[in-house]
This record gives structure tokens, sequence and C-alpha cells, in this order.
């Protein structure tokens, strides 16, 4: 093919794709007929010099969206689907989808409560920033520990204080202490008194929900010996800020949960806007149980995982 027909199929090409013209007036621009550039178009594909590629969109389970929020009453529900079968891949992008609602939820003069993990160090990562007015950046529970494991929260504080031009609190503390004398001790400190009762006035908490393991972050902070934290499963389905569920989302162990430093879990189940971000199915029974505790307004999530919550849903309601 001579290089001026093979321009003129560029040409055409640009004109139609990259401008959006359409074949009738390239035909009357190029003193064509209609037929001939219809051909040139559809060369232009069979010789490889246009490539078209189809995005799959990022929300693309509308009714099972739809399903979960008139079943559960949530405000919103994002179900992304596990593409590429990457538990680390999966959470960056369900990390994404929640940055990008978050950027719109926040408000000037709001105050964001926020836990910390892996989830919140990846959402950290994908923030969207929004310059706002008077936006306060509070830690909702602690995580200081003698084991050395990075929590990530001085990260996720700092993130989300650069994304939203906004005052961070740390509560430095550690999540569980030995008994509640400690606790309540610890509590008295001017500094930790008063981000706690920051942290009671949230208008958006941001958090994930733990599930059950030996791998899960609290467990391996040395917070517990093998044999109570076994204890403790015979009861709990997972945690919220550190505060561990039982099936109906209510405080599992109340003597446990007296030794913990953190926004009580009746405050944050009044928290107007609660951002949950989870993936993974075993996460599923922590998730739905939390539902039922009313913790969640706004859930973030993989197919497969919100697959599974509505399975352990449906077997509840045979």
């Amino acid at each position: 093919m001579d290089q001026y027909r093979t321009n003129l199929i560029v040409r055409i090409a640009k004109l139609h794709y990259e401008l959006g013209i359409s074949q009738i007036e390239i035909a009357k621009q190029e003193h064509l007929s209609t037929s001939t550039v219809s051909r040139l178009i559809k060369l232009a594909s069979e010789l490889g010099l246009v490539k078209i590629t189809i995005v799959e969109p990022k929300h693309s389970f509308t009714d099972l969206e739809n399903l979960f929020m008139a079943r559960f009453h949530l405000k919103k529900v994002t179900i992304l689907s596990d593409i590429v079968e990457n538990q680390g891949v999966l959470l960056q992008d369900v990390s994404q989808a929640a940055a990008e609602d978050l950027s719109k939820l926040v408000t000037d003069h709001c105050t964001i409560g926020i836990a910390w993990g892996r989830t919140l160090t990846t959402l950290s990562q994908v923030l969207v920033p929004v310059k706002k007015k008077g936006v306060s950046i509070v830690q909702l529970n602690g995580g200081v520990s003698r084991v050395l494991y990075d929590a990530g929260y001085t990260t996720a504080i700092r993130s989300f204080v650069d994304a939203f031009n906004g005052d961070g609190y740390m509560l430095p503390a550690p999540a569980i202490v030995s008994n509640a004398d400690i606790a309540k001790s610890i509590q008295t400190d001017q500094f930790i008194h008063e981000s706690l009762e920051l942290a009671k006035r949230c208008d958006i908490a941001v958090y994930s929900i733990g599930a059950i393991g030996h791998d899960t972050a609290l467990y391996k902070m040395g917070y517990f010996s093998t044999e109570f934290y076994d204890h403790i499963v015979e009861n709990a389905v997972g945690d919220v800020c550190s505060h561990f569920i039982d099936i109906n989302g209510k405080i599992a162990d109340e003597e446990l949960d007296s030794r913990v430093i953190a926004v009580p879990l009746s405050i944050i189940r009044t928290i107007p806007n609660k951002v949950v971000i989870a993936v993974g199915t075993e996460k599923a029974q922590s998730i739905l149980s939390a539902i039922h505790g009313q913790l969640v307004d706004y859930l973030y999530i993989d197919q497969p995982t919100a697959r599974k919550v509505l399975q352990l849903s449906n077997k509840i309601d045979m």
C-alpha cells in the first residue's frame, strides 16, 4: 500500500475516532463517498491502525448493590469485582472507590475518626485531596504495642491531614491493657481524654472490620496469649476499632471490652456516617454482624465477599 493511501486511512480514522466527526461529514470534507469512508474506517481496524479497548466499569454490580441497600438499610454499597484474584490489588481498588466518595462526604469543619491497620494504610495512600476548612482527624482506637508491629496509624492520620487540610489528633495508647483500672487511669490523661472526647463528636468514622484468627493485627501485636484468644473467639466473630463483637454486632466479652482504649462501641454506633471498607471472604461473618449491630452506613466490599455475606444472611432468614 502506498504512503498516500496509508495517510488517507490514518487521517480519516483520526477524524472519526479522535475528533468524533461523522462518516457523512468526513465524506463531504474529503470529497469522498460515504461508502468509501466506511470502507477506509473498517480497513484501519483490519490493518491494526485502530485498536478499540473496552474499559470495564469498576462499579458493575448495580443489582447486587441495590439488594444490599434494600436488605440491610445502608446508605450506599459499592461492590467491586476481583478481576486478578490478588487481595492486595483488590484492596487498593476497593479503597480507591471509598476514597472517591469520601472526598465528597467530607465538609468544612467536620470531624473524621479513623481506625488503623492494613486497610486504612491502603486507603490513606489513595485519598483524593480536597482542601477543606476546619477539619479534624482523630484516631478512634489505641494501637501502641510492646511487639514491633507496623499498625500504620501515624501514616494514616498524616495522609488524612494532608488530604483534607485538617488537624490531626493521635491516641497514643495501647489498644488493650491488662485490666479495667489501668484503662480508666490511661483515659484520664489530658491528651488521651481530649482525643477520645473529640472522637465522640465525629461526623464521619472510617474503619475496616477485623476477622477472627491468629493472623489478625490484634493477635500479632501480642495483646493475647493463644489460650486467651481461643477463649475470646468462642463468642466473638470479629472486631470493630478493637471492640470484639458477637454475631449480633454487640460486645462479645464485657470484661475484655473494659480493657479497651477506644471510643466506645455505643458511641461509634451513633456516628452519622460510618464508612466501612472490607475485603476478603474470611470477613463475611464479621461484616454481617457489624451490619446487624448498626455499625455500617457506607460499605465498600468485593463481589465474592458480598455474595458470601448474602449467603450467610439467607441462612439466618431460613
